[in-house]
This record gives structure tokens, sequence and C-alpha cells, in this order.
């Protein structure tokens, strides 16, 4: 049966059923208790509406109930906390109606109520024959040889046999042989004590599922001795005790597998329950823990100080109270090993509210702890350098701008050519670049001095009572050291500045930006010399690559110079030209050899990386002052003069002149002295492929200019 089968069948019960919630002050003590759920039954037993109900508490719908002659909140408020059950008939003043409710809680803090209307009941009862004390009882009038002589019911219904049929009959006639055996002993015992003895039984109908309380009581006369059996149905009473034995084992072998380690004592704090992750953590198992002082199974001592924290059953025990076991808790193993554990420990109480008990609830805090320092290092560390981050850096800056630690010097620095080292030989490169430098800056630095990445490419060590000049002689032992590594875009190079507060009343800020001011001003100062060195580097690294770049390169760089001049440019104009033609190519340091040096046909995907050297050669270049006006020229020379080319699919005179030219440069080259994939052309080939792609790969009049110079030079460039 599905949840949804169960939940419809309780709210069309005919018994007005309600979940609610406890509410409690701050001392634990139920004030107050809220409507969750009610069924219509529910609503037909107390005038009251489910709209009118759910969500809200009971002092907001019957405000009354506080000065109620019987404490209902205090009543349910035992039972939820308790995981209890109980039962009570009583008189509610705010709905003027008798009401027997039967209590039972399902998980601690809620509580679930069957409630019964009987205000008719009561009223009846005094015309009620006595031994009737309900509408649904049964009385049968036996003789001492056991056959029934008579029955007394209000409703022949309720019989499991038609009357007739069991006045006369002998009770082994009625019963199975099991039942009535049992229940012929329990007679017998009433005749011998004089005394009412309670028999409960099931229906003796095959189909029948209803339960039955029979109360026997021998009546003693001269002439006409017989047994008086009062039969009550029992039906609900028992489904209810089945529901509560069966949550009751659940709650059982809920403790018992659960993930956490669950130790149960008695009101002495002996050990009365242990469960398997109880007894995994703490290296005892049930039957050697059973009836043990809890101390001594569950030894616990403070982390750092290694003594003995107080046992939570005695705490427990002596206040009521649930407690949280100190944050900083070792469990220590029969076997000496010791583990981090964390939770609580709370009371079992009885219906009166007694503690018969203390249950503790702890887990392995091992793995959430390492987390936990995980976590912390990490929001306080750059991921990358393991050096700290801007944010611990912003916090210890406040912490440690006090008067005690001045001078208090900071020294910036920002890392040269990472943008370049990024687009030239990828971000891995970069990234070992910054590790490179924060290595150095570890190596070089105080222990207490205080190293953070505050930026993509910015550094900053913070110097508490260092004067400015010890901050200069540290940022040149970095400088020095790092000017001994090398990369793969050559010298590591770093940007420094510095400033020092000397006076309480200086701005921490102020200083912060003098030292970045100092920094910028040493960085443009060297930016283009630095990046010029950059860019060489990064050629000679493409050279040593692929050694025929250099030769294709220059005769690029020659045809394109010759194109140039034939076409009337200025000298400035073909100077640019030239160095264009010279770096056309220099963002195929990217692109993996196992590409650029295949022999066999490219796959679509292989054109696809080489298709991206423009892009790169651009982005590169585009970063430096002194080549960003090549960049443009270099990410166009692929473009075709009828639109098809890449990366911009750009038509005709759109797409820059000095490209166009270019383009018939490289592409002629390439013709001539062929790649790993193709066979060179001969010239004459070479010259009609050049001819015939006027118009569609080349511009026809720059075709035209570069085929007349090749005549004039015999075919030889």
């Amino acid at each position: 049966m599905t949840n949804n089968f169960y939940h419809e069948t309780i709210m069309h019960l005919h018994v007005g059923y309600a979940y609610h919630r406890i509410v409690c002050d701050t001392q634990g003590v139920p004030v107050d208790y809220e409507f969750i759920e009610v069924n219509r039954a529910f609503e037909i037993a107390t005038g009251l509406k489910s709209e009118t109900l759910v969500g809200k508490k009971i002092t907001e719908i019957l405000p009354d109930i506080r000065n109620s002659e019987y404490d209902w909140i205090s009543f349910y408020g035992e039972i939820a906390l308790c995981n209890g059950t109980g039962e009570i008939e009583q008189y509610s003043q705010s709905l003027n109606r008798w009401y027997r409710v039967q209590v039972y809680s399902p998980e601690v803090n809620y509580f679930i109520t069957l409630f019964h209307d009987i205000t008719r009941e009561k009223q009846d009862l005094a015309e009620k024959n006595l031994l009737l004390t309900t509408l649904h009882d049964i009385v049968f009038e036996i003789s001492t040889d056991y056959y029934f002589t008579n029955i007394i019911v209000h409703d022949e219904s309720t019989l499991f046999m038609p009357k007739n049929n069991i006045i006369g009959s002998h009770i082994s006639d009625i019963f199975p042989e099991n039942i009535s055996d049992e229940m012929l002993s329990v007679f017998k015992k009433a005749y011998k004590t004089g005394k009412k003895q309670n028999f409960e039984y099931k229906s003796p109908l095959l189909s029948g599922e209803r339960w039955f309380l029979a109360e026997i009581f021998y009546l003693k006369a001269e002439n006409s001795s017989k047994f008086v059996v009062s039969i009550q149905d029992i039906t609900q009473r028992k489904t209810i005790e089945n529901s509560l034995f069966i949550e009751k084992e659940r709650f059982r072998t809920t403790l018992l597998s659960i993930g956490d380690g669950v130790i149960s004592t008695d009101s002495r704090g002996y050990i009365t329950l242990i469960n398997q992750v109880a007894e995994k953590l703490t290296g005892w198992c049930q039957q050697e823990a059973f009836g043990l002082p809890l101390d001594q199974v569950l030894h616990l001592v403070d982390e750092y100080t290694k003594e003995s924290c107080e046992n939570p059953a005695s705490r427990v025990l002596e206040t009521g109270e649930i407690i949280e076991l100190n944050n900083h808790t070792l469990l220590l193993s029969k076997d000496g090993q010791e583990i981090p554990i964390e939770d609580s420990a709370a009371p079992i109480k009885d219906q009166d509210g007694h503690i018969t008990g203390v249950v503790i609830v702890f887990r392995d805090f091992t793995d959430k702890k390492e987390k936990q320092a995980e976590i912390e290092y990490l929001s306080f560390h750059d991921h990358l350098t393991g050096l700290y981050n801007r944010r611990f850096f912003d916090e210890e800056l406040r912490r440690l701008n006090t008067p005690r630690n001045l001078p208090l010097s900071l020294l910036i620095f920002d890392v040269n050519g990472l943008k370049l080292t990024n687009d030239a030989f990828g971000h891995l490169a970069g990234d070992r670049l910054l590790k490179k430098v924060a290595q150095i800056m570890q190596e070089k630095s105080r222990s207490d001095d205080i190293i953070a990445r505050v930026g993509g490419d910015e550094f900053v060590i913070l110097l508490p009572q260092t004067d400015i000049k010890q901050a200069k002689e540290l940022a040149k032992r970095i400088n020095a050291a790092l000017s001994q590594e090398h990369l793969e875009a050559g010298h590591v190079s770093i940007s420094s500045g510095w400033a020092v507060k000397t006076r309480a009343d200086e701005e921490i800020d102020e200083v912060f930006k003098s030292a970045e001011n100092k920094m910028y001003q040493y960085k443009i100062s060297e930016r283009s010399s630095t990046r010029n060195e950059a860019i060489q580097f990064i050629m000679k690294t493409l050279y040593e690559k692929l050694p025929r770049e250099q030769a294709h390169s220059e005769r690029v760089s020659k045809i394109s110079g010759l194109i140039g001049a034939r076409l009337g440019m200025s000298n400035e104009e073909i100077n640019e030209l030239k160095t264009a033609g010279t770096l056309h190519d220099i963002g195929k340091i990217a692109i993996g050899n196992e590409i650029l040096d295949k022999a066999d046909e490219l796959t679509n995907f292989e054109w696809l990386e080489i298709r991206r050297h423009p892009e790169i050669s651009c982005s590169i270049l585009s970063s430096l002052n002194d080549y960003a006006p090549l960049a443009n020229i270099i990410l166009f020379h692929h473009e075709r003069y009828d639109g098809e080319g890449y990366p911009k699919g750009l038509l005709g005179d759109q797409i820059p002149l000095a490209a166009r030219i270019i383009a018939i440069a490289d592409a002629y080259d390439a013709m001539t002295y062929g790649r790993p994939y193709k066979e060179p052309l001969t010239v004459e080939v070479a010259i009609q492929e050049m001819t015939n792609g006027k118009n569609t790969q080349f511009d026809p009049e720059i075709t035209d200019v570069f085929l007349q110079i090749l005549s004039e030079n015999n075919n030889q460039l």
C-alpha cells in the first residue's frame, strides 16, 4: 500500500484525527501546540473547521484553554517530548463536550490525537445498566458448567452470531479449542479467587478482525451461582497498540541501524543499549557494554588538554535537559584510537515526567572536521598558488593596522606578461608562471610576513614592524631571484611598488594606493622593453619548435615589402608591413606540433585548430602598444577576396590592404615550399594557381602586381 492510501484512509476515518506539533518556551516547557492536519471526523467532533485550525496554535483558536480546569497543553506536551502514549476522558469547557482522547507521539515534538465525542454517552450513563459501560458492551450470563444462559446487548448486530444460537451453547461449542481451553482456565481462576479476571480474545469467526476484552465475574448465590461476563470491543485499542508496537520496533530497529552511534542508559547511567555504529566507534559490543557505567564505554577527553570530559549521562540525569557535547571532544576507543565526535545527550522520561534514562547520539566527526578545515583553508587561500587570498589579506590588514605593528610596510607586485603567456603558451603556462612567482616570494620572505595573491597577476606582502629600507631589500631579493628563472615566455619579470605607514594617524588605504602607484609607474617604465623582449622570445621559441617557420616568415616579409613598395606605400608603411609579414604566424606557438608537423591529411578538428592561429596572433599582439597596429593585419591575413575566408568572412576591400598583401605572399610561399601534408608546386603551377585565384581567393590588382614583380625577377623571389 502507498503512503497516500494510508493517508486517505486516516482522512476518511469516522474517528476524529488530528496531527500536532508541540510548542515549547526557551526552557523547553510546553506552552502551546500547533495543528498540522485534521480529518473531517475531527471537524464534526469539535465543531471546528480545518481552514481555521491548520497552521494555527490552540491558544489562537481557543484562548480560554489556559483557564481550563484540565491542563491539556501539559498533558500533550509530556507525550510529545517523550515519544509516549496516553488516553484520557475529559470535559472540554471551551467546546462544552466530553471526549475520550487517545494520544501517541510518532516522533519527538509531534503527537497524534484520536477524538471520540462521548458527550452523549456521559449523558446517558446514569440510565444504563451498571454492567453496560459503553454502548458496544455485551454481557453474557454463563452457568457454572459453562453454558450461555442469557445475553444482555444493546445492538445484536455486534454479536458474532445470532443471539439465539449462542444461548444454550457450551463455551467450547462457540469458541475454537485453543481459545475455549484458555478461556475456561480463566473462568476457573475467577471461581477460585472470587476476583474479576480479564481475558482478551479475537473474534472466533475466521473472517473476523475484531478483538474483545472479557471481564469475568463469579457471582455466588444459594440457588443460582453464575458467571457474568462483560464484553468490550477493543479492536481500536488493539489497532493502536499494534501500531505503537510496530512504531516502537521501528524506532528500536532504526536506533540499531542508524548511521549515528546510539547508546542508552537507565536512570543510574548504566548502559542498556548500544547500536552497531556505537560498537564500531567505541570498540565495545552490546554484550560487553550492557550494564556498565557509561563513562567506562564512552570515554571522552578534550582534544587539546586530553583531560577527561564530564559524563554526559550524569549531567542529563542531574539537570533533565538536553545537552550538546563540546566542539573539541575526542572519543577514546577501547583500542586507544582517538576519534573526534559530535552530537548530544537527552533524557528519557516516562508519562509522569520522571527521567528513566539517557540516550546519547554521536557521530564520527573526522570527515566533517577535515572538510570544515578544508573549507576554512579555501576561504582564506588562493587555490592556485596556496598563498592567502584577498579576503584574508583585507582582514589581516585591518587586524595588523595598529600602533604596535608600526612601521607597517606594504609591497605590491604585478607579474609582467601573464596575458601574453596565457595567449602564447596556454593557461597552464600562465599558472606555472604565477606559482613560480608565489614560490620565490615565500622562499625570500620571513615566516610571519603575510603574502597574498589579491588579483589575477597581483601579489601583496604585508610586513608588520618593518621599515621601508627592509621592504625595498626584500623586493630586490625577490626580483633578483625571479630574474634567474626561465619559463615558457622567457625570464620571469615582475613590477614592484612599496610604501610604509609610520604614524598611527595615516590611513592604511592611502598607504596601499601609494605602493600601488609606484608599482604602476615602474611597470609603465619597463613595459616596452619587457614586452619587446617577450615577443622576440616567443618568435625564437616558435622557430625552435618549427625551424621551417623562420625562413617562411622571412620570405613572406620580403615579398610583402616588395609588393608594398610597388603599390607606392611610404617607408613607414612598408616597415610595418614587413614586420607583420615576419609575425603573421606567431599564433602557431599555441598549436601543437602533432598537428603542425602532421604529414597525413588533416582532420576537420585539426583544421579548426590551425585556423585559430590568426586570432591567437591578434590576442598576443593587441595587448602590446608597439605591436597593436599589426594585430588586425595579422588577424585578417587568411580572409579571402570573395568573403569565404576566416576568421570573420570579410569581403573585398573590407579586408585591410596589408592583410590582402600578406595573404598573397603567404599563399605563394606555401605553394612553392610546401607543407608537411602537401608537396610543393613548381613556380609555373603556382603562378597558374595565383592567376586562377584572382577575384576569389586574392585581390586581383595586388595579384597582378605580385605576378609582374615575380616576372621581373625571373620567377625567383
